[in-house]
């Protein structure tokens, strides 16, 4: 009996088939089939004097569902680029494969509707994997589940407004470019070594010891003296003319702006009664012997708590009202140059405040570039500081160093002690905001606790060929090769590695190498799988991107810019 149904479920389809064969031909050579469908006359583009109509854009919207999303989502994503990109590239494709040899009847694509329940449709190469594309399913069963001719030629007029012969003749050439397709895509291959490659970037983990050198670490101390500065700006006078017309509108029509160094002794929120008192006390002291005429600058630079300013000999630069708390901004705004606070309390502690420049107005054309010399003075030789201290390190490792022998040199020496390679941070808290990129959770320091920035021996975790173990730089590249090509016998890079603008020391800690015996069968498959899924997905791009770079240089394709307007209430 079973048999038996099934063979009369076979004749019922063929039967199907056949009327709706029928019905097309009819239909196909009738008025409708010359353009009377929806939006059949306005074009949306014409590829090598083949039109895509309107209604035809509009159909392919609704068949892949797009229509039913907010506009806002649909503008986001943008979703009619991708269909008219993926109507284009199918013309592309089916004149290929007719120019190979490739023929299809409309006939076929109404057949394979009414076995399948599906249509086919393309969608540009370039648009996220998740969009529907290939077969999509239509609503044209009965509650059966069985074929409703009825019911789909009344889904192809009223949703998506089209004639059955308009369709059947779009789905033809979607027929083409899918053979298209396959003939192109039907050479792809993934080879053993592509699969072994593959596992090894998964599973082959390395581990390094590294220091980071930053160069807006190294700047934060420099004070180049007058006559270096004269003689970089004269060296670099292009450079800092180019420089000043970039930035001249923020030396012109200033409000009043005072340019500080202070002195901080900090407290935090939970000090006691006696540890205020206490650093009140030490902030008298320290007033007492800038009044009496010691140098601001090395008392900043000895004394104070904001170790970020504190390099600089106490220096806020230039700041107009409102950039400093209301205390601090209250006192240094009251002052006239080169005059000295009383003690000043704000919420990070007890400051004394010297006022070394005031400006409003316009600044004189020498001054604002005298100012913006000396950032690109910082600039350049904090990168110059940082990438020779880098040398240093690497030599002391390639010279038996050990990590924690050297990791004690880069915390005791300042900058430019020949006993060491780097300055020392201190250890008090910055309280000006901290800029210089944040060094991930993955890295944990070696020594005691000091600013981040400063240069210390770091951890990364065990990380792969294909990932980024240290945070904070835009490109791990070249780190990850150079630890890959680290062994056992030689764990220090041989060079200083650059990335992100930063210089880094690097040591193999621990590698874990898998063979070739590891890699599992079904592991292996998946990945072959893969491979050959994003292989087919990227010739297929490039495929089709050749033929469309052909076609504009041809001048072959004419698109309506119009169609992609979303603000049209008609395009959704």
């Amino acid at each position: 009996m079973d048999q038996i149904g099934t063979k009369l479920q076979q004749i019922g389809l063929a039967v199907i088939v056949t009327l709706l064969a029928v019905v097309f031909a009819l239909q196909f050579g009738g008025p409708q089939a010359q353009g009377c469908g929806s939006g059949g006359a306005t074009h949306a583009a014409k590829v090598f004097g083949e039109t895509i109509t309107s209604g035809e854009f509009e159909s392919y919207y609704k068949l892949g569902q797009f229509h039913r999303y907010p506009r806002e989502v649909a503008e986001q994503q943008g979703f009619r680029e991708h269909v008219l990109n993926g109507l284009i590239e199918r013309e592309l494709l089916a004149r290929a494969a007719t120019e190979v040899g490739f023929t299809t009847e409309a006939e076929d694509s109404m057949r394979k509707l009414a076995r399948d329940g599906t249509a086919l449709i393309s969608i540009g190469v370039n648009a996220p994997p998740n969009l529907p594309s290939g077969e999509v399913p239509m609503p044209v069963t009965d509650r059966d589940g069985n074929f409703d001719i009825e019911g789909a030629k009344r889904y192809i007029k009223f949703g998506l407004g089209r004639t059955l012969g308009e369709f059947a003749e779009a789905q033809a050439r979607e027929a083409l470019a899918e053979r298209m397709r396959e003939m192109v895509l039907s050479t792809v291959t993934v080879s053993p070594e592509e699969v072994w490659d593959t596992f090894r970037r998964e599973r082959d983990t390395a581990t390094l010891e590294y220091v980071r050198f930053t160069p807006s670490f190294f700047g934060e101390s420099l004070e180049p003296t007058d006559a270096e500065l004269d003689a970089w700006i004269g060296d670099n006078a292009e450079e800092v003319d180019r420089e000043y017309q970039a930035n001249r509108h923020r030396y012109t029509g200033l409000e009043k702006q005072v340019r500080s160094r202070h002195i901080l002794v900090q407290i935090n929120n939970t000090a006691t009664d006696e540890e205020k008192e206490a650093a009140r006390a030490k902030a008298t002291a320290l007033l007492g012997r800038a009044q009496g005429g010691e140098d601001f600058e090395a008392l900043a630079r000895d004394n104070s708590d904001d170790t970020g300013s504190a390099r600089r000999g106490g220096d806020l630069g230039y700041n107009p009202t409102g950039r400093m708390v209301a205390e601090f901004d209250e006192a240094q705004f009251a002052m006239e140059v080169d005059e000295i606070s009383e003690i000043v309390e704000t919420q990070f502690g007890f400051h004394i405040i010297k006022v070394v420049g005031i400006r409003e107005g316009d600044v004189p054309e020498d001054e604002a570039k005298r100012e913006l010399a000396g950032r690109l003075y910082r600039d350049a030789r904090s990168s110059e500081l940082a990438a020779a201290a880098a040398s240093d390190a690497l030599e002391a490792l390639r010279g038996g160093s050990s990590m924690e022998e050297l990791d004690v040199t880069l915390g005791g020496a300042p900058p430019e002690s020949p006993e060491g390679l780097v300055p020392d941070d201190g250890m008090g808290q910055d309280t000006t905001p901290d800029t210089t990129p944040d060094t991930g959770d993955e890295a944990v320091a070696v020594t005691p606790e000091r600013d981040p920035r400063a240069p210390q021996v770091m951890e990364t975790r065990a990380f792969g060929r294909a990932d980024s173990p240290i945070t904070g730089i835009s490109d791990n590249g070249p780190i990850v090769r150079a630890a890959f090509e680290l062994t056992a016998e030689d764990r220090v890079a041989g060079d200083v590695i650059e990335a992100g603008g930063e210089f880094f020391v690097i040591r193999l800690f621990e590698r874990s190498v898998v063979n070739r015996e590891d890699v599992e069968p079904e592991v292996a498959e998946r990945m072959r799988n893969g491979l050959i899924a994003a292989k087919r997905r990227e010739v297929l791009r490039l495929y089709v991107q050749q033929l469309r770079d052909a076609a504009v240089a041809e001048g072959a394709i004419l698109v309506n810019e119009d169609i992609l307007a979303y603000d049209d209430p008609e395009n959704t």
